[in-house]
């Protein structure tokens, strides 16, 4: 069985935008790692149906492009909206009916609602942007707003937003006529929160916050989110080297919790317990590389391959379903500058 994926990846040095692969889950290796459509800036990128978005820069325009997904899963470039010069998203994802796209933008701490057509694929207009503020007690990382992540909720009634620089979690009504600030959770002072993941159930989120590297519990009901655990840590206690969270993930079954240390260079792995409202460390392996910016398990829940940003190597590992645990397989298959990775 082949499972095939992109990678999305920053074009400063080697990168070339959008990358295609292949995970043989018999053999156990990644194979046809190939450039799937050269672009600038694809940092993040995201699948709905049979069409691919992504974060796309053309000198000081900046916004998102779509692409249809073909039969032998090659790209072909529909249209892009590049509708705003105050900078490139970090994150993109697309709403349930097809007909919105989210988009987070680190530096300028701007959130941008977009209206797609879902019967063709394309990007139609910019329809709002939402200027994040405040600030945090770090100095270089926090000196204003800067939103990491945008997703819709599970109920499906409200986006979340994610804001490293001021520390808070916002959730926004949103329709054709634009974004509504609905709701803003404040975490610990100088914590970064980052990007979370939804328990399938919905009613809980797993927050990881990069600059404390730590992973919390959140309840969610009725674009409202409240902590119902303590911050936990995702690398070793005597680890006194720079380490900052990426990624957060659950397996398909939604049993695990995963999260990405760079800088300890490693995958944090979490127990669910219960309902969802509590996580039991069950171990913190190595990831095989440098800068592990994003990682993602093939849609089997047995294998899980990590992008490394600085090292561009591709890692493959096999996954126990039943205790969560990770063995490295494979870690020679290259994607320059790659920090996401999306299986179809």
């Amino acid at each position: 069985m082949k499972t095939q994926g992109y990678i999305g990846s920053y074009t400063k040095k080697d990168g070339k935008g959008i990358y295609r692969f292949d995970v043989d889950e018999n053999d156990q290796t990644i194979e046809k790692v190939e450039v799937g459509y050269e672009v600038e800036a694809s940092t993040y990128i995201m699948q709905h149906g049979k069409y691919l978005y992504a974060v796309k820069k053309q000198g000081d325009d900046c916004g998102v492009a779509s692409f249809l997904i073909n039969e032998d899963k090659s790209l072909t470039f529909i249209n892009d909206c590049l509708a705003s010069t105050e900078g490139t998203g970090c994150h993109i994802s697309i709403s349930e009916d097809g007909k919105f796209l989210f988009e987070a933008v680190y530096g300028a701490g701007i959130v941008r609602l977009y209206e797609l057509n879902p019967e063709n694929g394309e990007v139609l207009r910019l329809i709002d942007s939402y200027h994040g503020d405040g600030n945090g007690p770090n100095k270089e990382r926090q000196d204003g707003s800067h939103i990491h992540y945008a997703m819709q909720t599970p109920d499906l009634d409200y986006i979340v937003t994610v804001d490293l620089g001021a520390d808070v979690i916002r959730t926004f009504k949103y329709s054709l006529g634009g974004l509504e600030l609905y709701e803003t959770t404040k975490f610990q002072a100088g914590s970064g929160p980052r990007h979370l993941a939804f328990h399938p159930s919905g009613k809980y989120a797993y927050l990881v916050t990069e600059l404390s590297n730590t992973i919390i519990v959140l309840s969610y009901e009725n674009g409202v989110f409240s902590p119902v655990t303590e911050p936990q840590m995702t690398i070793p206690d005597d680890f006194e080297l720079n380490s900052q969270i990426a990624a957060v993930r659950l397996s398909h079954d939604g049993r695990f919790v995963y999260a990405s240390n760079r800088g300890h260079n490693s995958i944090a792995v979490f127990k669910i317990l219960g309902d969802g409202a509590n996580l039991e460390l069950v171990e913190i392996v190595s990831s095989g590389g440098t800068w592990p910016r994003d990682f993602n398990i093939t849609p089997s829940d047995s294998f899980l391959v990590v992008a490394h940003e600085h090292s561009y190597n591709l890692v493959l590992f096999s996954r126990n379903k039943e205790t969560g645990k990770l063995t490295e397989i494979e870690n020679e298959q290259k994607a320059a500058e790659g920090v996401c990775v999306q299986f179809i």
